[in-house]
């Protein structure tokens, strides 16, 4: 099994990785790579277990592309939990995926050649790779009987996305993200914690696809008031330090604050107050670990002109106040 990536980003511009049939290992491995350069900065951990690959990553960026193409079929559990996917085919009748912004898919791909776009300034992932012969481990060798709407397309060789548009990223589903991305167990314990939580992610999805109007559950909007609500999301990323207000967000759009607010809340679960307020509070937090800024520095860079009302709603969010950081970085 081979995969082969090109990219200005790449040394030589180009790297090839090779894993074994099914992605077998026989024993748990974890390697995080430390990256720095042009276009991006920040960690990458690659883990491998009998059978499964993970990827997650914690990434500043600059917008790039990478031609990808892989001499296997793809089965893949993607969760962006912040940034943005794009992967379009070379080949213009096969299927193209968008991953926006705290969105996550699962699909299979029988041949994957073409182009991934990522136009963000930070991506955070949680990627599941796994195979035909994992699912057949997992559920049964019957397991085509059994998600009958994916077997179909495995034995036709045709492309499967579970949700057309790319499903927000529950409350829930965060908790479990975090459990996978955050595990400490030693090496012999996580391999089991992962595999566990892995198998009950993907069998609580996949049982999805058997359910008669499950493809309708995020097909409340049409498309193009789910693409503006995209754009919002992506709006408010980039402002984050200005002052935003609903109607000045409805105006980049074009429609009414009433019509905005209801799609928004479709969408995400949330309200744009709320929703604002987090993506604040974690870019701060950021700025304080990372950047060594103070509190003052990090409030005003999220648009809080006095810091006693970002302290209040720093603390609403997580539960301690911001000075817990700058004493964390007091001991770095």
């Amino acid at each position: 099994m081979k995969t082969t990536l090109k990219s200005a980003i790449f040394d030589k511009n180009i790297l090839v990785k090779s894993f074994q049939k099914n992605f077998k290992t026989p024993n748990y491995t974890e390697e995080t790579t430390e990256i720095n350069n042009n276009s991006l900065k920040g960690t990458q951990t690659e883990i491998c277990i009998n059978g499964l690959r993970i990827i997650i990553r914690d990434l500043k960026t600059e917008n790039y592309n990478i031609d990808v193409q892989h001499d296997f079929p793809l089965f893949k559990l993607q969760f962006e939990i912040e940034g943005y996917s794009h992967y379009v085919p070379l080949n213009s009748s096969q299927t193209e995926i968008f991953i926006p912004d705290a969105h996550y898919n699962l699909f299979y791909l029988p041949e994957v050649n073409g182009n991934l776009n990522y136009k963000t300034k930070s991506r955070k992932t949680l990627e599941i790779l796994f195979t035909e012969q994992y699912l057949k481990d997992i559920i049964g060798s019957n397991f085509k009987q059994i998600l009958h709407k994916l077997g179909a397309a495995i034995s036709n060789k045709t492309p499967f996305l579970m949700w057309k548009k790319s499903k927000p990223i529950s409350i829930e589903l965060k908790k479990h993200i975090n459990q996978i991305i955050n595990c400490k167990y030693p090496d012999d314990l996580k391999k089991a914690y992962l595999e566990a939580k892995i198998n009950e992610l993907l069998i609580q999805l996949l049982a999805k696809t058997n359910e008669e109007n499950y493809e309708k559950e995020n097909s409340l909007l049409p498309i193009e008031d789910y693409n503006n609500i995209l754009k919002i999301s992506e709006y408010i990323h980039i402002n984050l330090e200005k002052s935003l207000t609903i109607t000045e967000l409805a105006a980049t759009i074009g429609v009414n604050t009433s019509k905005l607010k209801h799609d928004f809340k479709v969408i995400y679960a949330t309200t744009i107050f709320k929703y604002i307020t987090k993506n604040r509070m974690e870019k701060a937090k950021e700025l304080i670990l990372e950047k060594n800024c103070n509190i003052t520095e990090a409030a005003y860079k999220v648009g809080y002109k006095h810091s006693q009302h970002f302290t209040v709603a720093f603390k609403k969010i997580y539960g301690y106040l911001p000075s817990k950081l700058t004493d964390l970085n007091t001991f770095k």
